[in-house]
């Protein structure tokens, strides 16, 4: 009986790490099956002549379940097989305006296109502080996006701490009650005095 269960314990470890391998590999997959999809969308819009910009972009993109990253991602893989000249050039635009706003990719997609616009004229203006204007800005909302994203991953530690407690709860029951029901010493000391 103590080997049934000491087995079962590891098939069920065995079960549980490939159920997560599995589920890593399903993630991958789906992300890049994703990520096609919207390539196919962007071409078709871009085929029907639509004046897309970078934040419907990153939209349509969440459509399909993915982050502006890979929204970009899959924009670039458009851009790449793009043989037309005329969508190629329509697509140059919209490329270099992703591409300006990448610097603050790590700020909310609320602000971007105003940081991006006083990027552009802090680098035309002539007086030099003007140059460094953006720089307080970016580093307090890069302080507070880092800030919301402690939040959340607190928030998903807290979740899988309440799940690996529950877990251990459940396989200390079943230790508790195997150790309950396991026989006493006089109890095998009675058992081999029938054996010999």
């Amino acid at each position: 009986m103590a080997d049934f269960f000491k087995y079962s314990v590891f098939g069920l470890y065995a079960f549980a790490i490939l159920l997560f391998v599995a589920f890593a590999f399903w993630y991958v997959k789906k992300r890049e099956e994703s990520i096609k999809l919207l390539q196919a969308d962007l071409k078709i819009k871009l085929e029907k002549g639509f004046n897309l910009s970078s934040q419907d972009i990153v939209l349509v993109g969440r459509a399909y379940n993915l982050s502006a990253a890979n929204s970009r991602l899959a924009l670039y893989r458009v851009y790449k097989d793009l043989t037309d000249l005329e969508s190629f050039e329509k697509l140059k635009k919209l490329v270099s305006e992703i591409l300006k706003e990448e610097p603050f990719d790590t700020m909310p997609d609320e602000v971007k296109p105003s940081l991006a616009r006083i990027s552009a004229l802090t680098s035309t203006s002539s007086t030099e502080t003007d140059k460094h204007l953006l720089t307080p800005i970016t580093n307090i909302l890069t302080k507070y996006q880092d800030l919301v994203e402690e939040q959340k991953k607190t928030k998903k530690q807290t979740y899988i701490a309440y799940v690996v407690t529950l877990v251990s709860f459940v396989f200390g029951t079943v230790s508790l009650y195997y150790s309950i029901s396991a026989p006493t010493a006089a109890e095998i000391a009675g058992e081999l005095s029938k054996v010999n």
